[in-house]
């Protein structure tokens, strides 16, 4: 089995989840330009597991901390 990007492609790609968060003033200022970049990198293909392991963490970070609100 190829390890590709499509789920997060798609995700990014239907609901512009990569732009919310971009927008989501609790995320860190560092980890919200990281995701401007990742997301062009994203649409090129061109991702590494671990850029797509961090996005996936301010992903969690940011639902767990929005879960407790």
């Amino acid at each position: 089995m190829e390890n590709t990007n499509a789920v997060a492609v798609a995700l990014v790609a239907a609901d512009g989840v990569i732009d919310k968060l971009e927008l989501e003033t609790s995320i860190p200022k560092s980890d919200r330009t990281y995701l401007g970049a990742y997301q062009t990198k994203l649409a090129a293909g061109l991702t590494r597991k671990d850029e797509d392991a961090r996005v996936i963490e301010i992903f969690r970070v940011w639902a767990i901390h929005r879960h407790k609100q």
